[in-house]
């Protein structure tokens, strides 16, 4: 019934391009064209349907009372990608759609569902469109993309993916030539995982902001890297990153990848203007962290440490890492953990992440970390989580493209409520206990 009801929706203007975009591959599918300008295009172009089933419960006890947020959705992905007119010129092409499963009253805690004034229902839209093109002369190259479209690590603008990915409107390009490249990007709207709607950027007080901007220049080469980046949310906060990586050549054996990261975060005009209760530091906020990576055998690991600084006058604050409301940055420390984020003011983090493969086809883990040093009144807070995984990939050629993950575990954190933390009666921090259970089914048909 759910499915039924997403596919009676009134049709917008801008869904009449679908039909015509994935009609022209199958039109041409059994004609060959040489000899024409227009051959790339039409004979480079594939697309591909993407499958993803998602179900995410959590009870948390984070904002005070108990709340058990549950959202069980079917995600579609139909994606097209042309090849390039006289080797330049390209169209891609995505239509997402969620179909409803199951949810709870506070189902919108976990951004897989359409939040419509408290009711969870499924959606879908239009996630790209856009033109791209591109000049290419052995190893430089220069390449422009315009419109709707997915952002991944491109300067400080990333995008998110639970059973749909989010998408960005604007434009982003990149040039380069042998170890070194540089990219850029500017948006100005944002389209969410768990949402059809696209919407403009805006503070944490709710004002919009106009435009993002961003920028990146990388190295890569015998084993080494260093990337900088900065990115401006207009008139709101500034972000610097800076992210190494070495791979010693003599442990090449065991796969050894270290890493460094260093954020900067600073308040604009329109940061620092708002109350204690919006913003989460006063101007300025760190990050720094290192990290480890290695395989032997059939054992893979990851470990790292990290710390933040990001004092807030009135209350605790924290590294905000996203660059405004409604978008997604790059942040990768191990900070970023699947329970909690440790990125409080004056926190100190150590975790540990590692898999085995008991089979080739099958991994099981665990993913741990713990959090200490951050202090509200003179009072201690510490926090962690021990989730566990399973990932079964079949090496088959019938499901060679199915992936099937489940993970939970519980995690450990302290009560808030405007950035400060929730206070028992003798003034300690409240304790918030929680626990998470997820299922994802991932399955990729190539159409052409």
């Amino acid at each position: 019934m759910e499915l039924y009801k997403m596919m009676a929706y009134k049709i917008k203007k801008q869904r009449l391009l679908v039909p015509l975009i994935f009609s022209l591959p199958f039109s041409v599918g059994a004609v060959e064209i040489t000899h024409s300008p227009f051959s790339s295009f039409v004979n480079d172009s594939h697309a591909d349907l993407s499958l993803r089933n998602v179900f995410k419960n959590l009870s948390t006890e984070d904002y005070g009372s108990r709340s058990n947020q549950t959202a069980w959705g079917q995600g579609v992905t139909l994606d097209y990608r042309s090849g390039y007119f006289a080797d330049m010129l390209g169209v891609d092409a995505s239509y997402y759609g969620v179909v409803k499963l199951a949810a709870s009253d506070d189902f919108w805690g976990r951004n897989v569902l359409y939040n419509d004034n408290g009711t969870a229902k499924g959606f879908n839209k239009v996630g790209q469109l856009y033109l791209k093109a591109r000049l290419e002369e052995g190893d430089s190259y220069l390449r422009m993309y315009s419109g709707w479209q997915q952002i991944y690590k491109w300067g400080a603008l990333t995008n998110s993916t639970r059973a749909i990915p989010s998408t960005y409107q604007g434009w982003r390009g990149e040039a380069g030539t042998g170890p070194y490249r540089v990219r850029a990007a500017w948006v100005t709207r944002y389209s969410d995982r768990d949402s059809p709607d696209k919407i403009h950027f805006r503070t944490a007080d709710k004002k919009t902001i106009s435009s993002i901007g961003t920028g990146e220049v990388s190295y890569q080469n015998n084993g080494h890297s260093a990337l900088w980046f900065f990115g401006e949310s207009h008139h709101y906060m500034q972000q610097h990153g800076l992210e190494l990586g070495w791979e010693p050549a003599a442990l090449a054996d065991h796969q050894l990848k270290l890493g460094h990261q260093l954020y900067m975060k600073h308040g604009l005009e329109d940061w620092t203007r708002m109350s204690d209760r919006s913003k989460a530091f006063d101007k300025n906020a760190y990050h720094a962290a290192v990290d480890a990576r290695w395989r032997a055998d059939r054992w893979k690991h990851k470990v790292g440490l990290s710390y933040t600084r990001a004092r807030l006058s009135n209350g605790l604050g924290r590294f905000d890492w996203h660059i405004a409301k409604h978008s997604r940055t790059t942040f990768n420390s191990m900070a970023d953990s699947w329970g909690n984020d440790y990125i409080g003011d004056n926190e100190k983090m150590v975790a540990w992440t590692f898999g085995y493969a008991v089979m080739p086809e099958i991994e099981l883990g665990m993913v741990t970390n713990f959090g200490w040093g951050m202090k509200y009144r003179d009072r201690k807070i510490n926090r962690g989580e021990t989730l566990v995984y399973s990932r079964w990939s079949p090496s088959t050629p019938e499901l060679k493209n199915l992936t099937v993950q489940l993970s939970g575990g519980p995690s450990w954190n302290y009560q808030s409520e405007h950035n400060r933390p929730k206070l028992t009666p003798d003034g300690k921090p409240m304790r918030a206990q929680n626990h998470s259970i997820e299922l994802q089914v991932d399955y990729k048909f190539n159409l052409f």
